[in-house]
């Protein structure tokens, strides 16, 4: 079986590529730093971050003829050529993508009617899910993260009834909005943004600052409840997997 790839909207057989080989980051670098100190063993860490993710593609495209050849190229190159970061998904895993551009020339390698070439993508350090949505019932719900890196969800809370107060649970960690809510209200809390929105306005200012956590939820299996208010709401939650 031949496997390909699907980069700005469009599958890689469509020019008809066959992709040879790849070679896949199974962790991208991380920015650490380490200060040594005189008179001290050893050194301090100083933990980074994750860098950016770099993909790497041979690919091989046949043609009838050396001017059909050169057509294909063009057309290759206008596909590839974006000025943002494209979703870019493997066939082998249909169900994650990277936000990736690609990086670097592509040199043709030409053997008669044959090309062959490298890509280059330089992509966000983390993979992507499909977007999960869950309701919560009788104020709780069960989501199990099937991502290896930590989810930051989005909390939608539709009022069927007039409240004061808002606060959702996970983990010894919560989040509280404190405002009279009315009949027909929508809030929005995004922990990703960290933007908490009622009618699409921002309304920060009543997010209890001091003891509210934006937190996020863990690969595996989570109980998170909506503790207030109890009744008069329909709330869901929303989040995207990632994935190292």
């Amino acid at each position: 079986m031949s496997y390909g790839f699907y980069f700005n909207d469009t599958h890689s057989s469509t020019h008809g590529i066959i992709m040879k080989s790849k070679n896949r980051q199974v962790l991208p670098a991380v920015d650490d730093s380490y200060i040594q100190i005189p008179g001290r063993h050893g050194s301090y860490l100083h933990p980074g971050n994750l860098s950016d993710k770099v993909i790497t593609v041979e690919c091989a495209v046949a043609a009838v003829s050396l001017e059909d050849l050169r057509k294909k190229a063009r057309e290759i190159a206008v596909w590839l050529y974006t000025t943002e970061r494209k979703q870019l998904t493997f066939d082998d895993e249909p169900d994650i993508y990277y936000l990736a551009k690609l990086e670097g020339a592509i040199d043709l390698e030409q053997i008669a009617t044959h090309g062959k070439f490298g890509v280059s993508f330089r992509c966000e350090p983390l993979a992507y899910g499909v977007d999960i949505e869950q309701n919560f019932s009788n104020g709780v719900v069960t989501v199990n993260n099937p991502g290896t890196f930590e989810a930051m969800p989005l909390f939608q809370v539709t009022f069927t009834a007039a409240a004061d107060e808002v606060r959702i649970d996970l983990d010894g960690k919560f989040i509280r909005v404190i405002r009279h809510f009315a009949r027909g209200d929508i809030l929005e809390i995004n922990t990703a943004t960290g933007a908490v929105l009622l009618n699409n306005i921002r309304i920060l200012e009543n997010l209890d600052w001091q003891y509210s956590t934006f937190f996020t939820i863990q690969p595996g299996e989570w109980d998170i409840y909506l503790t207030k208010p109890t009744t008069g709401v329909n709330a869901k939650i929303i989040y995207r997997p990632r994935y190292l």
